[in-house]
């Protein structure tokens, strides 16, 4: 029994293992897509006008501040290739703003426009009337007034609280941004999952038949959840543990010319690959059926996060 018990969570350990690379791969082409299009710039003008500066003239004035416009980054040349390009264009539906807004920065812009006063300190009578003209719909315009309520005369004070409320805002638009952006991770995983051919069952079964690999796998998980992820160089440890995964590319050997490699080429899945000396196997509708199933496992797994997987492999191998 206890034997029993050991295979099956070596096997989960394998498999939670898999999964975390194939979450960092994800999250490698999530993050380039995500730059290229400028999805986080749209994100945060999105989380700022729910949750901060509202459908406001603040908006806009916050965005053309000098300090926020000294953090807009450069484009990457897809980017830029995009861009020049009309029918392209329309992928990107944000303008060239910044990625993100620390809490200091955000205070002093916001200050500066509300009471722009270079060179002379700030006081707090001044701020209480403009936070109090501001929009009623304005979403920070109740939370500053309590905040100037509490905070007596101190100036630093009300900045430290509103920098602590941004804080607080910004988690809730990185969430909202997470969720958006579900949907386009759950289709990288499944492209990730098709490309390398990332078959959890077909992983999971030769993990459960194969006590070597699956020590070998289990032996890699503990040492890498001892270290720190790095998306870079997921792939190459994904294709360096000797799993069933990737296809197997053929052609016939005296085709000649392009065109003949072509027409003889085929592909299939290296799980399904017959060992040399064994009889070929016959591939039926299950095993399409069971395919399918294992590659949308693997993509749902991929579209998970990274740091889901990398918090549940460490509480694995804490055996």
């Amino acid at each position: 029994m206890s034997v029993s018990f050991s295979a099956i969570l070596d096997v989960a350990i394998g498999l939670v293992f898999v999964f975390l690379l194939v979450s960092l791969i994800c999250s490698q082409i999530n993050d380039k897509i995500a730059t290229w299009l400028r999805m986080r710039a749209k994100g945060l003008e999105e989380g700022l006008r729910k949750y901060i500066t509202g459908e406001t003239q603040l908006t806009k004035d916050l965005y053309d501040n000098p300090l926020i416009q000294s953090l807009i980054p450069e484009d990457a040349w897809i980017t830029q290739f995009i861009e020049s390009k009309p029918l392209l264009k329309k992928l990107i539906r944000a303008p060239k703003n910044p990625l993100g807004i620390h809490a200091k920065t955000f205070s002093l812009a916001l200050f500066d426009i509300l009471v722009p006063t270079p060179g002379a300190p700030i006081s707090i009578g001044q701020l209480q009337t403009q936070v109090q003209n501001l929009p009623k719909e304005s979403p920070i315009r109740a939370p500053l007034l309590s905040i100037i309520a509490t905070a007596g005369s101190s100036i630093d004070t009300v900045r430290g609280n509103l920098e602590a409320w941004y804080d607080s805002a910004m988690d809730k638009t990185t969430k909202l941004y997470q969720a958006h952006m579900w949907h386009l991770a759950l289709a990288i995983g499944l492209s990730v999952a098709v490309i390398l051919n990332v078959d959890t069952i077909a992983v999971g079964t030769r993990l459960w038949s194969d006590s070597s690999l699956r020590s070998t796998l289990v032996a890699e998980a503990n040492k890498y959840a001892q270290g720190t992820p790095e998306k870079e160089k997921a792939l190459a440890q994904l294709n360096a543990l000797n799993l069933p995964i990737g296809w197997q590319v053929k052609t016939a050997p005296d085709a000649k010319d392009f065109f003949a490699q072509l027409q003889t080429l085929s592909i299939t899945p290296s799980d399904w690959t017959t060992v040399p000396g064994q009889t070929a196997r016959v591939i039926g509708l299950w095993d399409y059926i069971w395919k399918v199933c294992g590659l949308l496992v693997t993509a749902l797994a991929g579209a998970q996060g990274a740091p889901f997987w990398f918090d549940l492999l460490r509480k694995l191998t804490r055996r």
